[in-house]
């Protein structure tokens, strides 16, 4: 998987950037190990140093044979708007995953299930 990381108005430091790895990218890893996965994640300060609820966490999953996802959070610290923006990504994920399964297909995904012969 791809990860591109930027900082908007803000510079990222070493802790920001592991924690970033650690709660955020490791748990999507898991629904797209593919190399063509990519995770675009952008940390935004609205505001700049004038503070109150301007951090913002945005970020957009791409992954082969489905649609984008992007998710939007914002919070005062950076810290629980990446945590609110991964619980709504594995939401978002898996509820795009299931849509793509089938009864019909004994849960494997549409275009797996169409190589497979039925008896």
């Amino acid at each position: 998987m791809k990860v591109l990381l930027r900082g908007v108005h803000l510079d990222l430091s070493d802790a920001l950037k592991s924690y970033v790895d650690e709660h955020l990218v490791r748990h999507i890893e898991r629904f797209a190990d593919d190399e063509a996965a990519e995770i675009d994640i952008s940390l935004v300060d609205t505001n700049g140093p004038k503070g109150g609820v301007d951090k913002e966490c945005r970020v957009t999953v791409r992954m082969p044979g489905l649609s984008a996802v992007h998710v939007t959070e914002s919070s005062d610290s950076l810290y629980p708007a990446i945590d609110a923006t991964r619980d709504r990504l594995e939401r978002s994920i898996k509820r795009l995953l299931d849509k793509r399964r089938d009864v019909h297909t004994n849960g494997l995904p549409q275009d797996v299930a169409a190589d497979v012969p039925t008896y």
